[in-house]
């Protein structure tokens, strides 16, 4: 009688994590703190992937001092438009202080002044919170931690799909990327924490291709907010080099600042829809290149800065310290006005969860960036930074605490279940089917006629129904050819299947982008340019049914919440 050791090597485990990041970390200390064996399954390596050791080491965070009522009103209707779950955003703002210190109990090294409370400074876009910071080796503490208590570790090892029993998730299957190895994970709870989609294109903190968002998909879980997932930023040419804060201090090839001219005088938080179509309109007007004023950004960091001068950060400080002095030595000149462009992030988190961050599947909870958008706490606007620099840490952080525990309650009150052999033996044939295309399509062709389709400011940022059916159009004819992908190895069979995932997110969100008949947030329609509070206080949720991707709508409570339009 066939069995599934006979398709690869079976593990249990309670409590499986897709995610080996700093969400996927703390959800294993946190679950640990419950009698239930957890596993930790990353592509990479657990303790040096995902977003944490990639990027500045920055968390928002409420003070006792802050005003969580003027942080609340001022995010719902400056920042999300009042698609926030506002339950959830007065949760999570008050948490985050603790969360911090919950974070340095378990060793990550936090800012502190002299008397050794945390160090903190006001966010410096008035957005009515604080941040303070951590240093770059933060995960390692809570690898070692969440090994002392007896988590397992597996790594190089790429999920691909969900397994169920009826509505319920029971496991996972995936391979070993290294030897091709194929791996069942039999698990009474499964938590995806293996980010978002941002496409390959400028990964300035991380490469995610929405694997776990695909996968919760495709096994019937619900999206929700896909709309949203369009993350410009802005980058400096001449080094490649993001550059936050640098929308302000942006002027056209005349010299006139047009920082002043898109960004509303009362705009608040990280870079707005504004300024890069304002951008994109002076270049088409001719106006220019774009540059970056460097004069009068320096005299803003100064003082900015100076407020985080007593940060004592040496892994943050010896890479940045490095990374500035191979720029001098094999970069270009230094300019004062180097050129700029603006970059594709994507960050696409839909995934939709409730205050537990329980997807719509039982067995199945998702944090972190898989599901930012879809917790619905941030409002119209992409996964981290959101508007908020820092909140990327820190919702991980926070939807990590507040998942587990449900998690580790889930898997200790119920017991395995019974994996249907045809069923992984099915997703073994389909995952591996590129092996056996001896001549097929690059993955990489493919990956790239997907970022041309998803990067273009004209498809992705300022929209129109023309416009995203001919992007939809292009995704669909991507779709056709993905059958045909071909992998000698098993990076390439992992590239394989970040572009059927890249080709799902992305048609997620120009479906979704299609059916908001408004503007509203991270989403603006040239059709529709003013926002509609009458029609679209709505939330679009996005399901799977009978292999169809279907639409639909749920209203905003905002007749429970506090703050209204």
């Amino acid at each position: 009688m066939a069995s599934l050791e006979d398709l690869g090597e079976v593990i249990y485990t309670d409590v499986l994590i897709i995610g080996g990041g700093i969400g996927g970390l703390v959800t294993a200390v946190k679950a640990k703190e419950q009698p239930v064996d957890v596993l930790i399954v990353d592509e990479a390596t657990v303790g040096w992937s995902g977003k944490a050791p990639k990027g500045g080491g920055i968390l928002w965070l409420l003070t006792p001092e802050d005003d969580l009522d003027k942080f609340a009103e001022h995010h719902v209707r400056k920042i999300g438009d009042y698609l926030n779950d506002q339950e959830l955003l007065y949760s999570h703002a008050s948490e985050t202080y603790a969360a911090v210190e919950q974070l340095a109990d378990w060793g990550v090294k936090a800012v502190r002044d002299g008397e050794g409370r945390l160090d903190t400074t006001r966010h410096y876009l008035t957005a009515e919170c604080s941040l303070t910071g951590v240093d770059l080796d933060m995960l390692l503490p809570l690898r070692a931690k969440a090994r002392k208590m007896g988590t397992k570790i597996l790594n190089k090892i790429k999920v691909i799909e969900l397994i169920k029993q009826g509505e319920r998730v029971i496991g996972a299957v995936g391979f070993d990327i290294i030897d091709g190895r194929f791996y069942i994970f039999k698990a009474k709870a499964t938590v995806l924490a293996n980010g978002s989609c941002c496409y390959k294109v400028m990964r300035m903190w991380s490469s995610a291709c929405g694997d776990g968002i695909a996968a919760a998909y495709r096994a019937g879980a619900e999206m929700r907010n896909a709309e949203f997932g369009n993350f410009y930023d802005v980058m400096r040419k001449d080094t490649s080099s993001a550059v936050p804060r640098g929308h302000r201090f942006l002027v056209n090839s005349s010299g006139e600042n047009i920082s002043e001219r898109y960004i509303p005088e009362e705009e608040s938080g990280d870079i707005c829809i504004a300024i890069v179509l304002g951008v994109e309109k002076e270049i088409n007007e001719g106006r220019g290149p774009i540059y970056l004023d460097l004069e009068k950004m320096s005299e803003f960091e100064k003082e900015y800065l100076s407020k985080r001068s007593g940060w004592h950060r040496p892994h943050f400080d010896n890479f940045y310290g490095r990374s500035y002095s191979k720029g001098l030595k094999y970069g270009p000149p230094p300019s004062t006005r180097p050129e700029i462009a603006l970059t594709f992030h994507g960050e696409l988190s839909p995934i939709k969860v409730d205050h537990e961050m329980k997807t719509s599947l039982a067995g199945l909870w998702a944090i972190g960036d898989t599901s930012y958008m879809g917790s619905a706490w941030a409002g119209a606007v992409p996964a981290p930074p959101g508007r908020i620099r820092g909140s990327g840490l820190m919702n991980a952080t926070l939807s990590a605490l507040r998942g587990s525990p449900s998690a580790a309650l889930f898997a200790s009150e119920t017991s395995y279940p019974e994996v249907n052999y045809s069923e992984v033996k099915r997703l073994n044939g389909e995952i591996f089917a590129p092996m056996r295309h001896d001549k097929g399509i690059s993955p990489n062709d493919a990956i790239y006629a997907i970022q041309e389709a998803v990067c273009p400011i004209k498809y992705n940022m300022r929209r129109s129904k023309v416009r995203l059916e001919e992007a939809l159009s292009r995704i669909e004819e991507i779709k056709q050819r993905l059958p045909l992908l071909s992998a000698k190895d098993g990076h390439g069979l992992g590239k394989c299947h970040e572009a059927k995932n890249m080709a799902l997110c992305a048609e997620m969100t120009f479906r979704s982008a299609l059916m908001r008949t408004e503007s509203r947030g991270w989403h603006f329609m040239e059709d529709y340019p003013e926002r509609d509070d009458r029609n679209w206080l709505k939330w679009i949720i996005i399901k799977q049914e009978a292999g169809n991707m279907a639409l639909s709508t749920e209203p905003v409570p905002i007749d429970k919440y506090k703050f209204k339009p």
